[in-house]
């Protein structure tokens, strides 16, 4: 790419700079994709690191120990020690705690913006290990939730074409769920509880931009919140990596944004030429 939106590589595999073009292409992004969410909807910012004892309670350190991120820091002798902190690996896991043993009066719906780490093995494009991320979050019934979730699908799905993206979903295992053995991945994509919007982010390579998940009853069980039924709440989030997206909007229309459609342009609030 040219100077104008591109992700210059550091030392560190994964991790990059980003220039002027590109972090305006990712604020247009931020605006073109909170449009989807109800004006008045609760807005989150969250910091680039959670408790870790939140990732302990939902079990994300035992399932996927080899992608989070944790923090050291010195005991009182100086020793080396683990910190009650860790490196935040998706917006949403800041949201539940806020409702912990909440009676939700009716639904209720977030807007998140994170910082987020993983430990990724590979560094092909795209695949970052420090990326920010935009996720609405709904806590409801168990049928209201999933109606949602597949209501902000087809959205995201009208919003990313507006970009000029051609996207193919796909369902797939839900990490919330852990891993598990091979049953229990084959029972998640049975169930449809995780649905991929994947797009072409470099020649040759597509990777997910965007992702609608379906967790049941996992959070609300876990941090004891009641949904308006009276019953356990159920929770569901739509996710897009701003930077995957960034870079697919690039790799559609070309290096510099100042040629892209109009169209384009106009949703990312860009400039456009009179």
């Amino acid at each position: 790419m040219t100077p104008g939106i591109a992700l210059i590589p550091t030392t560190a595999a994964g991790v990059h700079l980003s220039t002027g073009g590109f972090e305006a292409v990712v604020r247009g992004l931020s605006s073109a994709l909170a449009a989807l969410a109800p004006h008045d909807v609760r807005q989150l910012r969250t910091p680039p690191v959670i408790a870790r004892e939140i990732i302990e309670k939902v079990g994300y350190h035992r399932s996927f120990p080899h992608l989070l991120g944790r923090v050291s820091a010195r005991a009182d002798d100086g020793a080396p020690a683990e910190s009650d902190l860790v490196l935040l690996p998706a917006g949403c896991y800041c949201v539940y705690p806020v409702y912990a043993g909440a009676r939700l009066e009716s639904s209720t719906e977030l807007s998140v913006e994170a910082t987020c780490f993983r430990q990724e093995a590979g560094a092909e494009p795209g695949r970052l290990r420090s990326f920010r991320m935009r996720e609405f979050v709904r806590l409801d019934t168990a049928d209201r939730c999933l109606a949602w979730r597949d209501d902000r699908l087809a959205a995201a799905r009208d919003r990313l074409a507006e970009l000029g993206l051609e996207t193919e979903s796909e369902v797939a295992s839900d990490p919330f769920f852990g891993r598990g053995d091979r049953m229990m991945r084959m029972l998640q994509v049975e169930r449809g509880l995780k649905i991929e919007l994947r797009a072409e982010v470099a020649p040759g390579q597509v990777q997910a931009v965007a992702s609608g998940n379906y967790h049941t009853d996992q959070f609300g069980g876990l941090f004891s919140i009641t949904g308006p039924d009276g019953r356990v709440a159920h929770t569901a989030c739509l996710a897009f990596g701003y930077e995957r997206l960034a870079l697919a909007v690039a790799h559609r229309h070309g290096a510099d944004p100042h040629d892209w459609p109009e169209r384009v342009r106009k949703v990312l609030g860009l400039e456009v030429p009179a």
